[in-house]
């Protein structure tokens, strides 16, 4: 079940973490979490959100790394918490944006059920967790990632 993501990530040396235009707790400590594990295999990561985090989330450390800009060079599009096409629609947007999810590889990790009009061939979905972070942390358990607690 996770070695696609797993090989996915692991031949990737630049990733860029897509958070849908709705971040919540969940889509923002999973986007962060999967950056300390990237960050300490030693991978190039980029956090991508097209609005600003809301207020309420900005005591977690490390939304200040949530950027609006977008790497459409990165080698690895990852997107966490959400599978539905009207979730990324501003990211959609912004200039390459489309071009780089529709043409490089695209992992998307989520523990939602959603109809998307855009075709991910590698998805990670696992409904019996209750949060995207929890799937997250049991990819990075299954494949032998280091996990700071």
């Amino acid at each position: 079940m996770f070695d696609p993501a797993k090989n996915a990530i692991e031949s990737a040396s630049s990733i860029v973490i897509v958070q849908a235009e709705n971040p919540d707790g969940d889509s923002l400590g999973s986007s962060l979490a999967l950056e300390e594990v990237l960050g300490d295999m030693g991978k190039e990561v980029q956090l991508h959100c097209p609005v600003e985090i809301p207020k309420y989330l900005r005591y977690v450390s490390g939304w200040d790394r949530v950027v609006a800009d977008f790497n459409s060079q990165a080698d690895l599009i990852i997107i966490v918490d959400t599978t539905a096409e009207i979730l990324l629609s501003k990211s959609l947007e912004i200039p390459g944006v489309r071009h780089a999810i529709e043409s490089k590889q695209v992992l998307v990790i989520d523990h939602h059920i959603s109809e998307s009009t855009l075709s991910f061939e590698n998805i990670l979905l696992t409904q019996e967790a209750v949060s995207t972070s929890e799937v997250i942390y049991h990819l990075a358990e299954q494949a032998g990632w280091n996990i700071n607690k």
